[in-house]
């Protein structure tokens, strides 16, 4: 998967895990399994008992981290 798609993808997660909070007190409750399997197979590596806010804050470090590869390695 190239830098480009997998940054996209893991945009459209971040965003799922969004909208899976409608108030502030959901970022306590346990991760979906379907947004942890996901966030694993992007090479994540999860607590199992991750919360919904934790994921979310993992998810969006990693987009900020792979993009700035992209700008240093010109892409």
């Amino acid at each position: 998967m190239d830098q480009d798609n997998l940054i996209e993808r893991l945009t459209i997660l971040e965003y799922a895990i969004r909208q899976s909070m409608t108030v502030r007190e959901d970022q306590d409750e346990p991760a979906n399994p379907e947004h942890k399997d996901e966030a694993e197979r992007y090479g994540m590596s999860l607590d199992s008992a991750v919360t919904k806010g934790d994921l979310l804050n993992a998810v969006q470090t990693l987009v900020r981290a792979k993009q700035k590869e992209n700008i240093q390695h010109g892409a």
